[in-house]
């Protein structure tokens, strides 16, 4: 996830790798433990009230639930807490919301909205759904022609289906 902001108060982080690294500095972390250069947990200790910042929540200290939990309980024990930066959540007061981000990492809208197109895309198979053809179809506005070339439906298809248009004829006389 991408730090935009300065982190205010952090003066220490963790990072599993470089490019966490490069996050952490962004935000302006002065002190950071690498973990890929075994500075873990175990090898330095915290202050009471400090905040430890990471840049990716709970998935930095590694894979697995156990880790995070372990990571947490270590970093609790000593009266710290763990700041995801980008998001602003603490461990001590926001953990649940932490945990089920590490789970299931929140996106964006606009991916889930390109992700739902893509998903009903693939279903339909370019087909428009009968509730659209239906809108399309009862609109005054719009001529027989049209309404069959905007459906993609044959227009015997779409009688058989909705019954008349309820639109009045246009003869093209004038």
């Amino acid at each position: 996830m991408e730090i935009t902001a300065p982190a205010t108060g952090i003066t220490r982080g963790y990072a599993a790798n470089a490019s966490d690294e490069k996050a952490l500095k962004a935000a302006g972390v002065k002190t950071i433990y690498r973990g890929d250069k075994g500075e873990t947990l175990g090898k330095f200790k915290m202050r009471k009230g400090e905040a430890l910042g990471v840049p990716r929540g709970y998935p930095t200290f590694g894979t697995a639930r156990s880790d995070w939990t372990k990571a947490e309980e270590m970093v609790h024990s000593w009266g710290a807490f763990i700041v995801d930066i980008p998001t602003g959540l603490r461990s001590d007061r926001n953990g649940a919301r932490m945990f089920a981000n590490a789970l299931s990492p929140p996106r964006p809208t606009e991916t889930y909205k390109a992700m739902q197109a893509a998903s009903v895309e693939a279903r339909t198979e370019g087909r428009m759904s009968w509730r659209r053809a239906e809108k399309i179809w009862f609109n005054g506005k719009l001529k027989l022609a049209e309404k069959v070339e905007l459906i993609g439906i044959p227009q015997a298809t779409l009688y058989n289906h909705f019954g008349k248009t309820t639109v009045p004829k246009d003869s093209g006389k004038k």
